[in-house]
């Protein structure tokens, strides 16, 4: 049987890095990495492909190939999912349906043949055995959180790396934590479970194999969920990277509690781990109780975020506008914490309630849900999805405005000038680029100098804020102009959202 396996297009948002990628020469940040697993758990004899619609089309020569096609997506991918569903059933191709999106949504969505619910390894395999004889039922769901000792390496022959700006691997699902507005747990579970570290070296050791070199993300929610197999995992990681010439680096996701933990750190650093995303939200306590995120409660979040600097760790971090707590005084509040914790690219987010979480279920119980989610919390008014306490018209206005300041050139570039600063020791495992792409480099550089150096209204901060970088630590250019590359994103997502709409 002909395999189609089909990644369905995610729209513009702070997260997809859209305008960055396109100075860099990619097309998209990271792969489909639960496709691509999917495409290991079945038949090895089934002939695949894979068309990822972030860098390429869907054609009906692809369908015309196809006996059957196979749909993972999130929320953020919806309007493209339903589209290819559409494409897929004028061609009478049959429609195998699974990931985030369908889990919560399925009862929502038209044209699909069979839906595989939750996790695919406890349920794939039934699927499989239906389709064989000639009994494949409407929808397999799981109803546990399997063990990952059996989840295979990705299919990575199914993509072409060169697409991509990182490659991806995941260690653990599951989060111990429980925050109101977060589905993972309804996804994943509060316990952790865990690759092997064997597992993961097999999978470092496809992606080195297929000639890549740079960027891996552990996608983990929390990477450091469980804090003594995060240990047992870079000991084991930075020994391998010693042993091959350190191909990667890696960044990651963590819970702020790992500035507490100076040995963790001291190991992410021996494993050429260089970046983190904390999901710190609010710097208002009374909002961090509402949504139960303990784990920021009890710390001082500023000088959390300064410690894992100084360890050599950049960071980027999450926040979020629109709790019921949130003070008048949240716009300043947001800026003034961002600014002085100096993190360059801070996600802030307007509040979204998603099916799946206790903050779904109490606003549908307060008769307060507007509609489901876009999936999208940036820049895309329809992620305030429910009536908030708060103004809306004053909510909406005070997030333009936080998003307008933080993404002013001036400021922003502020904020990496004293990142760089603060993270002194980054990237001390550093090799050189390879020639193909060193020259890769050198046209980013060339397309980062024409667009942020001589078309943007900017330009005049841009170059005042490479001088500064290379005086500070002339080493750290090409970190400068990387994040002057996300910059630039930033500033177009904030561009395209605050000039639309009322208020603007």
């Amino acid at each position: 049987m002909k395999i189609l396996l089909v990644n369905p297009e995610q729209h513009d948002t702070f997260f997809s890095y859209k305008h960055a990628l396109k100075l860099a020469l990619k097309k998209s940040a990271l792969p489909p990495l639960g496709l691509l697993t999917v495409a290991s758990l079945l038949p090895g004899e089934w002939p695949k492909k894979m068309v990822d619609l972030n860098v390429e089309k869907l054609k009906d020569s692809d369908l015309e190939w196809a006996d059957m096609v196979f749909i993972s997506a999130m929320i953020i991918q919806k309007q493209s999912a339903v589209k290819v569903i559409a494409q897929c059933n004028r061609k009478k191709v049959p429609v195998v349906a699974g990931g985030p999106l369908f889990t919560h949504l399925y009862k929502e969505i038209q044209g699909v043949d069979h839906f595989v619910l939750g996790e695919a390894e406890e349920v794939l395999g039934d699927f499989m055995a239906d389709l064989e004889c000639g009994g494949a039922k409407p929808i397999y769901r799981a109803e546990t959180h399997p063990s990952l000792a059996k989840t295979p390496v990705p299919a990575w022959d199914l993509i072409k790396p060169r697409y991509y700006h990182s490659m991806a691997v995941q260690f653990s699902r599951g989060c111990p934590f429980d925050c109101d507005f977060c589905d993972i747990v309804h996804l994943f579970g509060r316990k952790s479970r865990f690759k092997s570290v064997d597992q993961i070296l097999d999978e470092l050791e496809a992606i080195r194999k297929m000639n890549w070199r740079g960027e891996v993300m552990f996608v983990d929610d929390n990477f450091i969920g469980n804090k003594a197999q995060a240990r047992k995992l870079l000991m084991e990681v930075a020994a391998w990277q010693q042993r091959h010439g350190y191909p990667f680096s890696f960044n990651t996701q963590a819970s702020v509690n790992l500035a507490q933990d100076p040995a963790l750190m001291d190991l992410m650093i021996q494993a050429n781990m260089t970046g983190v995303f904390l999901g710190i939200e609010s710097p208002s306590y009374d909002s961090l109780k509402e949504c139960h995120k303990v784990q920021n409660q009890a710390v001082d979040l500023k000088e959390a975020v300064r410690t894992i600097q100084k360890h050599g760790i950049l960071v980027s971090s999450g926040f979020i506008i629109g709790f019921d707590s949130d003070p008048e005084s949240i716009f300043d509040d947001q800026v003034r914490f961002i600014e002085q914790a100096a993190i360059p690219t801070a996600m802030v987010g307007l509040l979204s309630a998603g099916p799946g979480t206790r903050l779904f279920k109490r606003l549908d119980k307060e008769g307060r849900l507007l509609s489901l989610p876009s999936g999208n919390n940036t820049a895309d008014l329809g992620a305030l999805n429910f009536i908030p306490k708060m103004n809306r018209e004053k909510l909406i206005a005070g997030y333009r405005s936080v998003l307008q300041r933080l993404y002013e050139p001036g400021a922003y570039y502020n904020r990496v000038l004293s990142s760089l600063e603060y993270c002194r020791s980054i990237g001390i495992h550093q090799k050189l680029p390879r020639i193909s792409e060193s020259l890769r480099l050198a046209l980013t550089a060339v397309r980062i100098f024409w667009r942020l150096g001589v078309l943007e209204s900017g330009r005049f901060a841009f170059w005042r804020f490479l001088f500064k970088a290379g005086a500070v630590n002339p080493v750290k250019l090409v970190s400068a102009l990387s994040f002057a590359a996300v910059g630039y994103h930033f500033k177009k997502c904030t561009l395209e959202f605050v000039g639309s709409g009322p208020g603007a």
